[in-house]
């Protein structure tokens, strides 16, 4: 690793998310800073439509993150936008202004992939957290209110009409696919006109959430991962179709989001989401409005917006229209 003279920091890391896990021992694979935040450094892998997070401890939650064993402040590090970051067997070298910052990854764990539970009914435990989420919501940062996607729901910002009549767009489209609870119907190659029609409903509702909001990751993005998780919980074989129809509008979004869209479609999520999953697939009540809880912390509103996403597309699937 060539660096400057000066100061050197060295830091362990806690955990590698499985996301990326194999991004860090590609051999030829550059990293090059992509956006600097107080908690989060964005690392872009060159040539490719892949990132990772570098984060504090709590960012160990995040499937593509590598969190640190303790908390630091990115910003300090005056990392300019497009530095390339030096992989060696091991760790990774960071070169600030007037230091260099070292990362052992040999210490930190590499977390798994983590199924979402299956879920086949909408219990008490759905129901307390629907109506929890519309208290979280009370509060002008979300655009999109869960209990303003009803008939005379609420609506506080022109984006949350937008979000709004986009989510229920998309809610129209898929349960043209959703079959029993645990399956749903995948089209074959050959679509009949009908089943071509249905497709294509399906792929505008999902370019109607792309990109919509602001920020690196658009709140309708959110919604569309929160969605994502709920088809593969109860009827997996929509997933493919969302998949699909995401992938042909991702130049609507910015690149990291479009990057996450594509880890939803994999089936990679937040933890405090499978924790989610795994509340309502009991119906156990305290736990599930505890990961709610957790979920919804995540970021400025999109925690709030992949429960949205998540809650709704379960009734979407599980309950008859």
């Amino acid at each position: 690793m060539t660096c400057s003279e000066g100061l050197t920091i060295r830091l362990e890391a806690r955990s590698i998310g499985p996301a990326v896990s194999s991004v860090l021992f590609r051999v030829g694979a550059t990293l090059r800073v992509h956006s600097v935040f107080a908690g989060t450094l964005n690392l872009e892998v060159e040539g490719t439509d892949e990132f990772l997070a570098l984060t504090g401890p709590s960012g160990r939650i995040y499937p593509h993150a590598v969190a640190l064993v303790r908390a630091v402040d990115f910003r300090a590090w005056r990392l300019p936008t497009g530095s390339r970051v030096f992989l060696q067997e091991g760790s990774m070298g960071l070169q600030g202004e007037s230091e260099t910052v070292v990362v052992d990854l040999g210490p930190a764990e590499w977390t798994s992939l983590r199924p979402l539970a299956s879920i086949d009914r909408l219990g008490a435990a759905h129901w307390a957290c629907v109506a929890r989420l519309g208290e979280l919501q009370d509060r002008p940062a979300c655009d999109l209110r869960m209990d303003g996607l009803g008939l005379d729901g609420p609506v506080v910002t022109r984006l949350g009409e937008g979000l709004r009549r986009a989510v229920l767009d998309l809610r129209e489209a898929a349960r043209g696919f959703a079959g029993p609870p645990g399956g749903a119907v995948a089209l074959p190659g050959n679509a009949s006109p009908e089943e071509g029609k249905a497709r294509v409903s399906l792929g505008s509702a999902v370019a109607a959430l792309m990109g919509l909001g602001a920020g690196l990751t658009p709140a309708g993005d959110d919604v569309l991962c929160g969605f994502m998780a709920a088809a593969r919980a109860c009827s997996p074989g929509l997933v493919p179709l969302l998949a699909a129809a995401a992938e042909a509008s991702l130049h609507r979004t910015s690149r990291i989001s479009g990057f996450l869209i594509r880890c939803a479609a994999r089936g990679f999520w937040p933890a405090p989401l499978a924790n989610l999953a795994e509340a309502l697939a009991g119906d156990r009540v305290p736990e599930a409005l505890v990961a709610l809880g957790d979920l919804g912390r995540l970021g400025h509103s999109s925690g709030m917006d992949l429960a949205t996403g998540f809650l709704f597309g379960l009734e979407t699937l599980l309950l008859e229209a």
